[in-house]
């Protein structure tokens, strides 16, 4: 698939910002699910699109709670881990 030179532009932000946070914040913060506590993955708690380079909606989590928090999205909310997209903001 090709990617306009606009996504390619901020998926390079987001490589750079990526790296930095997750060894800023190396220790998972969900803690939930199989956890093995070192942060591998960024989730975004409101979904990538307009919020792709938003750090302060990201949360640092190992593979396994991610994909705990991605297959249960009504306990993920529940426990403040996703936030529920509001498209109109």
């Amino acid at each position: 698939m090709k990617l306009s030179k606009k996504l390619q532009r901020e998926n390079q932000k987001y490589k750079k910002l990526r790296f930095k946070y997750l060894s800023e914040k190396s220790v998972c913060h969900a803690k939930i699910h199989k956890c093995s506590l070192h942060a591998t993955d960024v989730h975004h708690k409101k979904g990538r699109g307009k919020y792709l380079l938003d750090i302060t909606t990201w949360l640092p989590v190992c593979r396994n709670c991610h994909n705990w928090i991605e297959n249960n999205p009504e306990d993920s909310y529940q426990l403040g881990l996703s936030q529920k997209r509001n498209y109109e903001d």
